[in-house]
């Protein structure tokens, strides 16, 4: 460049950190993790997952076609699905409630009632028998607090159940990154909309506040996926 000597870009986060979860009590104490996006703008780019073939993966078909001519099965293929799925999120968001699963996937943000729900309906279409499951309350292992709700899936195979969710690229079968506090309970409709209720007077709250200071959108609401408010 001429005139001058190129600027350094600032270094960015290379360890992602575990993810979740929707804890409106941490804001004060997260700090101001913000967003550069109004709902009303420009939306992220949905993740880079893609087919063999390069065209990109944005629906349940795609994920659950890209799943299957990995070659993959048993705990191998759930793995591959839950992986999958992670890759195509960009954001964590408990900001986009409104957002069904499936156009949540597409949209490349949402949170766990979300992203681990379509993750079952892609495993059911593999042919995997998928019971949804929520806790009020989980504890991460790198957090000594504890956070709100958090939604995941128990898939059973060959006899064995085991936890899956999609919340972290490092997750397998069985092998998740935290540990419920509170009953793990079956995921109901009832309940779902419980939580969303709960949740989304805090959301809508905490926006407007961030707009009216120009604060910036707090990061247990809204951040990248994969790492930690």
């Amino acid at each position: 460049m001429r005139g001058g000597t190129p600027k350094t870009p600032s270094p960015r986060p290379t360890t992602p950190r575990s993810s979740d979860e929707e804890d409106p009590t941490r804001a004060g104490r997260c700090g101001g993790g913000h967003h550069p996006r109004r709902p009303g703008g420009s939306r992220p780019r949905a993740g880079y997952a893609r087919r063999s073939a390069g065209r990109p993966v944005r629906t349940v078909d795609d994920a659950v076609a890209a799943c299957r001519a990995s070659g993959k099965a048993g705990w191998e293929l759930v793995d591959e699905a839950t992986q999958l799925v992670h890759r195509m999120y960009t954001h964590y968001s408990c900001w986009h409630f409104w957002l069904s699963p499936e156009t949540s996937l597409a949209a490349g943000h949402g949170h766990s009632g979300q992203y681990n729900i379509v993750l079952g309906k892609i495993l059911e279409q593999l042919g995997f028998q998928v019971r949804p499951v929520h806790a009020a309350r989980v504890r991460l292992d790198h957090h000594p607090w504890y956070h709100t709700g958090h939604s995941w899936l128990r898939v059973i195979h060959q006899g064995k159940e085991l936890d899956v969710c999609a919340s972290r690229l490092g997750n397998t079968a069985g092998n998740v990154a935290f540990v419920p506090a509170t009953e793990v309970l079956d995921r109901t409709r009832l309940n779902s909309i419980d939580t969303t209720l709960a949740l989304a007077p805090i959301v809508v709250a905490s926006v407007w506040k961030s707009w009216l200071t120009g604060s910036g959108i707090q990061s247990w609401m809204y951040r990248p996926f994969g790492l930690s408010a």
